[in-house]
């Protein structure tokens, strides 16, 4: 990744690999056993997107304040 804007540490990475699998076992914990009606799952994948962007974004002040690029 050569864009500084797009960029976040290896630890970062390993954050959003956990919370991607933690949305997909919930995501499918909810699917398969919860049969929750259609408006839940756009609700969870809502509220997961902003918690995803917002996750990036803090991983990404912090790596580049960390490189003192801010």
């Amino acid at each position: 990744m050569s864009d500084p804007r797009q960029q976040v540490s290896s630890r970062g990475i390993r954050v959003l690999g956990a919370f991607v699998l933690v949305y997909l076992l919930v995501g499918g914990y909810m699917y398969l056993v919860l049969d929750l009606p259609t408006l839940a799952y756009v609700a969870y994948g809502i509220l997961s997107w902003i918690a995803g962007m917002l996750l990036f974004y803090r991983l990404h002040r912090s790596f580049t304040e960390s490189l003192g690029a801010d």
